[in-house]
């Protein structure tokens, strides 16, 4: 399993609300159609939040990245964002 998580910080809570619909009901579909599993959005802050998509693989997770860069970079520039990425080594469910 392999995660990439999306920090973004908006620079109103306006356009927060605007990027969340975007990431809901446009990029969330196109990435688990592309090859993630799953994409979930956790709100930190009025305009604050993390995104968490999780992939079967590191390849996966490269592939559909190159495939939405231009995506990516549109929502870069209006929101301050940074994206760290890893293999998942644990997960504990109830």
């Amino acid at each position: 399993m392999f995660v990439r998580i999306v920090n973004i910080t908006a620079q109103s809570k306006l356009n927060f609300d605007m990027t969340l619909t975007y990431f809901e009901n446009v990029w969330s579909p196109k990435v688990v159609s592309l090859g993630a599993l799953s994409a979930e959005f956790v709100q930190t802050s009025d305009n604050a939040g993390v995104y968490i998509i999780h992939y079967p693989d590191e390849k996966t997770a490269k592939s559909v990245f190159n495939q939405i860069k231009p995506e990516v970079e549109e929502v870069r520039a209006q929101n301050k964002m940074t994206i760290a990425e890893g293999a998942r080594k644990f997960r504990v469910d109830s």
